[in-house]
């Protein structure tokens, strides 16, 4: 009886653990590397850029995870080790930028209607919080059919190129309109969202800002044109963010499909 006590705290405690860190996000030990130095990069979860956990390369949830630069493209999947932790160890020859991108196959979840109105709430998907209670659905679980789409910009030795401006084909995909390694701190950075290959406008973008253990966040909302500008006024780590929404067909198993997309680089 007291294993099944014990289990069942535990089982709790991972649920409400789930239940709030659900960002994920690609990050270096440093943004900034010589050449020909190994990089090792991590996948982490957590909430609002704070860490919870590490979690290991996974062959089956991975659809790409590429590494990109001004000369190649790179497969990071075909030398990941299922269940090892970094996802990935790098060595950039040559100066210039990189981009390592990860894209997760869907994954579903169920969230009882308290729950999945918090977390609405939390992603300021207000749409969909509207369309529920009028549907007269606010008062059932939320049943999702959720994706990743993951960048992690960085810069190795001086020199500067357009790799993180490239539009890589993510589903759901942040694009930065200048590079963000040419920019300092108090300077402002455009990005551009597209969703299916199309400016997503009226997007919440957060964008938080993180040093040492301090984390700071701000939002903005995307225009006509799927744009959003952030002043980047702290040097340190930056995570974009954002999740879109909309109803599922096709799926026995889900009434929402939604597409998360991060963003992450570091700023001197």
């Amino acid at each position: 009886m007291k294993r099944q006590t014990l289990a069942s705290v535990i089982a709790l405690l991972l649920l409400a653990c789930s239940a709030k860190a659900h960002d994920y996000w690609l990050a270096p030990a440093s943004f900034y590397s010589p050449p020909e130095k190994a990089v090792t990069v991590r996948l982490f979860v957590g909430d609002g850029f704070k860490s919870e956990a590490q979690r290991p390369f996974q062959k089956q949830p991975t659809v790409k995870f590429q590494l990109f630069s001004a000369r190649d493209t790179l497969d990071l999947a075909a030398a990941g080790e299922d269940g090892k932790t970094p996802v990935a160890r790098i060595t950039p020859k040559k100066s210039g930028n990189y981009v390592v991108a990860l894209e997760r196959a869907p994954q579903h979840i169920k969230l009882n209607a308290d729950k999945f109105y918090k977390y609405l709430k939390e992603e300021v998907l207000d749409a969909i919080l509207e369309q529920r209670r009028k549907s007269g659905d606010d008062k059932k679980e939320g049943r999702e059919r959720y994706s990743r789409y993951l960048k992690c910009l960085l810069q190795v030795g001086k020199a500067h190129d357009d790799t993180c401006k490239r539009v890589l084909g993510q589903r759901l995909e942040i694009v930065p309109q200048c590079n963000p390694y040419e920019l300092k701190a108090g300077d402002t950075l455009t990005v551009r969202v597209l969703f299916e290959g199309k400016p997503l406008a009226g997007a919440k973008l957060f964008a938080h800002h993180q040093a040492g253990d301090k984390v700071t966040t701000k939002t903005v909302r995307t225009g006509k044109d799927g744009t959003a500008t952030i002043k980047l006024d702290k040097a340190g780590s930056w995570l974009l963010r954002l999740v879109h929404m909309r109803p599922c067909t096709g799926d026995a198993d889900a009434d929402w499909e939604s597409f998360w997309a991060a963003c992450s680089f570091g700023l001197n």
